[in-house]
């Protein structure tokens, strides 16, 4: 959070803006005017720009015809880029702000790895809350493809499971009532 902070201070918000535009989707690509009205940047302003991040290597000019099509590039600049930026709220830490603020769960544990696609979780807790939980999880996999994918459990269930074995492996405690 404070990385994107100090990004805003240093650089133009309308920067900001189209480099979001790109790392939302690395795949597409985008016309200029449609850049320009998806980040309310004005045609002439979001040209510059792009000129601007296509000579530091970020973007790359596609012709198409007679046409240009501008789309992010893959090397480490755009990686490190998209940690930066994107990593304002990660779909996870999204995730465990929302659960926390409903009653009956009492804690967040993380179960396994969690990878590029999605992550397993455990809510300990009553399962009286699920259809809200899952509610979270599909906008989460709408706007961030990251599918998260959880089981509501109370404390002794999670205890026991856990003496037998059943959840044995990596468990990191992602969020707990105090």
């Amino acid at each position: 959070m404070a990385d994107m902070d100090i990004l805003k201070q240093l650089f133009d918000k309308k920067i900001i803006r189209i480099l979001d535009i790109f790392l939302s989707d690395k795949s597409r690509q985008f016309y200029l005017r449609e850049i320009s009205r998806e980040a309310s940047v004005s045609p002439a302003t979001t040209y510059r720009i792009l000129k601007r991040l296509k000579d530091a290597e970020i973007i790359k000019e596609i012709k198409v015809s007679k046409f240009k099509v501008y789309q992010i590039q893959e090397n480490e600049k755009t990686k490190n880029l998209s940690r930066v930026i994107k990593s304002e709220v990660s779909p996870i830490d999204f995730f465990v702000s929302e659960v926390k603020n409903i009653k009956s769960i009492d804690s967040v544990i993380l179960h396994g790895k969690k990878t590029s696609k999605g992550a397993s979780l455990l809510l300990i807790g009553r399962d009286d809350s699920s259809g809200k939980i899952d509610e979270i999880s599909k906008e989460i996999e709408k706007k961030h493809n990251f599918k998260i994918d959880f089981l509501i459990i109370s404390d002794f269930q999670f205890r026991q499971m856990t003496r037998l074995g059943v959840y044995s492996g990596d468990k990191k405690v992602l969020w707990e009532k105090e």
